[in-house]
Order: structure tokens, then sequence, then C-alpha cells
């Protein structure tokens, strides 16, 4: 686990990123490595097991939750071979963009700062997930 924690504060410091974390989806459903103190640190294995389950249409009409707050689904294609990328929207007026990505046993969020737009999380998160595979 501390080579994730090494990982994401690597992440961190990158100047679009306000917050990430690393959790198992197959055997450990729980957050691996986060940044300290940051939202995603309170991902629940309840949200976890929503966000990989078959049943998209539910979330898609009425939102998703990831660590208590509500977010709009702008893009699922966590699912779709050669994509596996969820974008999101906060539903607060800061404006938050999530971006969900998934490997083979993990899935990665990353959170932008204020003002940074989903489309550049979603390119960020396909390098990360092109990395890990190799």
């Amino acid at each position: 686990m501390g080579e994730w924690r090494t990982y994401v504060n690597t992440i961190l410091k990158e100047e679009q990123v306000e917050d990430m974390a690393i959790v198992g989806y197959v055997d450990n459903r729980c957050v691996w490595a986060s940044k300290p103190g940051g939202h995603l640190a309170a991902i629940s294995s309840l949200e976890i097991e929503i966000i990989i389950g078959q049943d998209r249409k539910g979330f898609l009409h009425t939102g998703i939750t990831i660590a208590g707050k509500k977010y709009c689904v702008i893009r699922d294609n966590l699912l779709v071979p050669n994509d596996h990328v969820m974008d999101l929207r906060s539903k607060e007026k800061d404006c938050r963009s999530i971006c969900i990505g998934m490997s083979p046993k993990l899935l990665i969020f990353l959170m932008g700062k204020k003002g940074v737009q989903g489309g550049i999380l979603n390119k960020r998160m396909h390098d990360i997930i092109k990395a890990l595979k190799k």
C-alpha cells in the first residue's frame, strides 16, 4: 500500500488535480491510498459496488454518490472495453469534475481543482490506465 501512497502523492503534485484515491474493487473493496484528509478518502464499499455494478440506468438518471456527495454522470464508459473511464460533475455550485478509471483490480479517482474541465481529467486518466497496464 505504501507504493500506492507514493503514486497518489506524485499525481497530487500536478497542477490540475485536487484529490485522488486508489480503490480496490475485486477482493478488498476499500480505499487503498488517497490524499490525507481528502474528500475521496471517504469512498465507501457500497459506493464501489454501485460504480462497478451492471445496472447503469439508475445512476445515469439520478446521479451517483461518491464519498457521500452527489454527482451527475456526464459520460459512463467504465465498463466499455478499451475505454474504462467515467466522467462526473458535482451538483454543488463549485462544480468539481471527477474522473474514475478502471484497471483489472482497482479504480482510480481523480478530482480536478475548481475550474478544471472534465476532458482534461479524462485524458490524464487514460494516460494513468495505460501506464498501469505496462
